[in-house]
């Protein structure tokens, strides 16, 4: 691009950014008005949605109509999980009219918990507008809080699919892959200028492929201004990868023509001389100085940074220093819960209709009903057609904005219990704590809860750690002291003196997350979602196999 031509299009991303930032105002006004009547802004809420699903399958049984109080919506709707719902999603996606709403669905968004099952989640036009009434008004606040990153690119990451589900992903309704699509076509046009990647990207045959184009676009925008992605592993993996194939990427840069063996696209490569001289000068190691140079004007890191993804966000802002790092709100495929405004994270409160879960005492609350230093889980009524959607998570109410409750994330809610064990997250993580603190050596990534299908060996839970590949005595040494810490949960030694769980272990690997990712993958979740949990479950025989197979080799490389 020649200095005019340039100088052009840094002229249109100005104008972008500044329309943006007005498409939003709107919505963030609406929104500072609801955080001071929740109560009011809740019961519309609930009403335009009973409107929505009027006369469909799920009403008549459930006998709602429009005009039903909340009270009454509780008492005749029960808590719901995605198995309560998933035949009639299933016929909906076959064809079948008027299941869980009225109006047609615009798409159907892949997730996955801690089963295998892929569940696709119904987006409707009504759902997207309900995720718009919570992504301007962050929107706004963004451009107000950081000012710079109104200056260049932004890279917001795409929904990554794993390569077994991109076959057909891209057309409706199952247009799953590019983000822009949770947008309103205004704000779509306004984010393609300012983009520094294109959306294509996501559309490749393999997750690979799109790991090497998202690589190549990055490294080429010294305007990038913001990298919002959803796990800070997601990131630190994008890093690693400039480093691994940073002789290919300047290739690329330098030719403007991409790399044979990195895949065969059809759209055009980006061309920086500049960021291909940095590549080929690089020593590759992950340094801030050296992406500070490759991208000097990165004003805002925005990624998770609360319970298991808090260690690895304090890594990915120390690569990053030259930017401000922001947390996420609470965002699932099924709808969001919070988002960052202000400096905290109140609820989404024109999105959804919210019930929240006092998990101390197990009643359900209205949203307008929480007080500070409750602890709950969500529920969640969208118009999508999700009614009373049960949330796995934790939240603790801080204080409030206005009316409207604030939240601290505090993780999932997904015990593991094989033999009747009971085992918690923060058990789990109490254990990976009691590595960290005796062994710099080795960094305790997550608890996996490994029992193979179909063979004899007994259950066992793994520590999985990143560090460089030690010989058997060490690790040996660490497991003992793994089992000593879990042994602090009661039905954990109970089982273990029961002979019903081997003993714990640890496996000390320097690509842990890559086998971390593996596994997830082997279980149908998506690259680029995937939270790394204090404590994964692997009870299918891929995965299984895959922890089992990397403990044998371990122990053959230590012997």
């Amino acid at each position: 691009m020649n200095p005019p031509q340039a100088r052009l299009a840094r002229g249109a991303r100005l104008i972008s950014h500044g329309a943006a930032l007005l498409a939003c105002r709107p919505a963030a006004r609406a929104f500072d008005r609801a955080l001071r009547d929740i109560e009011g802004t809740q019961a519309r809420n609930l009403q335009r949605i009973m409107a929505g699903i009027a006369g469909t399958a799920q009403a008549q049984r459930l006998r709602l109509r429009p005009g039903i109080g909340p009270a009454d919506f509780r008492a005749r709707v029960p808590e719901a999980a995605y198995d309560d719902v998933a035949e009639s999603i299933d016929r909906q996606r076959g064809g079948a009219p008027g299941e869980l709403t009225v109006e047609p669905c615009a798409r159907y968004q892949p997730t996955s918990g801690s089963s295998a099952r892929v569940k696709w989640i119904p987006y409707t036009a009504a759902f997207l507008a309900e995720l718009d009434a919570a992504i301007s008004p962050w929107g706004f606040d963004l451009y107000q809080s950081t000012p710079a990153v109104r200056r260049g690119r932004h890279y917001w990451s795409l929904s990554w699919l794993p390569t077994s589900l991109r076959a057909g992903a891209h057309a409706a309704p199952t247009n799953v892959n590019d983000d822009r699509q949770l947008l309103s076509p205004v704000k779509r046009a306004f984010t393609a200028l300012t983009a520094a990647v294109p959306p294509w990207v996501a559309t490749t045959d393999s997750s690979d492929d799109s790991f090497f184009a998202t690589t190549c676009f990055l490294a080429a925008a010294d305007d990038l201004t913001l990298l919002s992605v959803w796990s800070p592993t997601f990131a630190l993996n994008l890093l690693e990868r400039l480093t691994a194939d940073r002789a290919a990427i300047a290739d690329v840069l330098e030719r403007g023509a991409w790399d044979e063996a990195h895949g065969h696209f059809t759209a055009p490569a980006p061309r920086a001389s500049r960021a291909a001289a940095l590549l080929r000068a690089w020593s590759g190691e992950e340094a801030p100085e050296f992406f500070r140079q490759l991208w000097p004007s990165l004003a805002l890191v925005s990624a998770w940074d609360t319970a298991g993804s808090a260690r690895w966000a304090a890594a990915l802002a120390a690569l990053l220093p030259q930017a401000r790092f922001q947390g996420k709100g609470l965002w699932a495929t099924e709808g969001v819960v919070t988002i960052p405004y202000r400096g905290r994270y109140p609820l989404a409160v024109r999105s959804h209709y919210f019930e929240f879960v006092d998990l101390d005492s197990g009643q359900a609350c209205f949203a307008w009903e929480l007080r500070p230093g409750q602890t709950v889980r969500p529920l969640l009524t969208t118009g999508g057609g999700l009614l009373r959607y049960r949330l796995e998570d934790r939240l603790l109410v801080r204080d409030f904005l206005g009316a409207t409750p604030c939240f601290e994330y505090l993780g999932r809610l997904a015990d593991v219990d094989m033999v009747g064990e009971k085992m918690s997250p923060q058990a789990a993580r109490a254990g990976l704590d009691a590595l960290a603190g005796q062994d710099t050596a080795c960094r305790p990534l997550s608890l996996l809860a490994v029992t193979p299908p179909g063979t004899a060996e007994k259950p066992r839970y793994v520590a999985l750690c990143e560090g460089e590949r030690s010989v058997g005595a060490d690790d040996e040494r660490r497991g003992a002291l793994l089992d000593r810490s879990l042994r602090a949960v009661f039905h954990y030694n109970l089982a273990r003196d029961l002979g019903q769980l081997a003993a714990a272990c640890v496996l000390t690997l320097a690509d842990a997350r890559r086998l971390y990712e593996d596994i997830g993958a082997a279980r149908g979740m998506i690259s680029g979602n995937m939270k790394i949990e204090p404590l994964l479950l692997c009870d299918d025989a891929r995965s299984a196999a895959l922890v089992s197979e990397r403990i044998a080799g371990a122990i053959g490389r230590g012997t």
